[in-house]
């Protein structure tokens, strides 16, 4: 794996020259998970943030009464607990991987102390960031005026991969943490996904999401 060129195909060191991204390199290092794994829990110190270079990781909080609520899932090429580094010295919500997967390990320290010597690395990181928080604005308008079904076609369309002529997802997180991140509760969506099967727009078989007619599921999800 070629870790300079991974992380120059990320938002947020996608300014970096060679030069700067080879700095970074010497702060980060490969890390492997099993599905179930955990990769940092709420309340440990933030020593590091990392990248997902394959597989899915769940970022997720326990209530009270230990209840789980999933906030987000990363999936290939985005970032996982950034945030805390600059923020806080600890992370504010659990991380697990959901899939066996590859991450890039990044240290806070390292990280930091590039920043100290290089302030303008920065600028380079706060515009990735600017330019992904646009993105984020857009997708929040949009999932606003849309109901669960037409979010629910989105959110398969934007997490599916292409194989035999069709796009496919695979459920490798439970029907609970989709209608979670989608903002529903689980009964509401299934009722979203029998709907969505009886149009004929997708088909479930063997924990997988087939999507004959990409098209047509778009023009749905608006």
């Amino acid at each position: 794996m070629d870790i300079r060129k991974f992380l120059l195909s990320t938002f947020l060191f996608d300014s970096f020259s060679e030069k700067e991204i080879d700095l970074l390199v010497n702060f980060a290092s490969i890390k492997k998970v099993n599905k179930g794994e955990q990769i940092f829990s709420e309340g440990q110190e933030a020593s590091a943030f990392f990248i997902v270079i394959s597989g899915k990781v769940k970022i997720y909080k326990l209530s009270p009464d230990g209840k789980e609520h999933t906030l987000h899932i990363h999936g290939k090429g985005e970032t996982v607990a950034e945030a805390a580094i600059f923020d806080s010295m600890d992370y504010p919500a659990s991380c697990m991987a959901i899939e066996d997967s590859v991450l890039v390990r990044i240290s806070r320290e390292g990280i930091l102390s590039l920043i100290r010597k290089y302030p303008e690395l920065a600028f380079k990181m706060m515009s990735g960031y600017s330019r992904r928080l646009r993105q984020f604005v857009q997708k929040i308008e949009e999932l606003s005026l849309k109901d669960i079904k037409s979010r629910l076609a989105g959110y398969l369309l934007e997490n599916s991969f292409e194989e035999g002529g069709a796009l496919i997802y695979n459920l490798s997180c439970s029907k609970k943490e989709i209608a979670s991140l989608l903002g529903t509760i689980p009964e509401t969506l299934s009722r979203a996904l029998a709907f969505l099967k009886q149009k004929n727009l997708i088909s479930e078989k063997n924990n997988t999401i087939i999507i004959k007619d990409p098209e047509k599921l778009k023009l749905f999800s608006g």
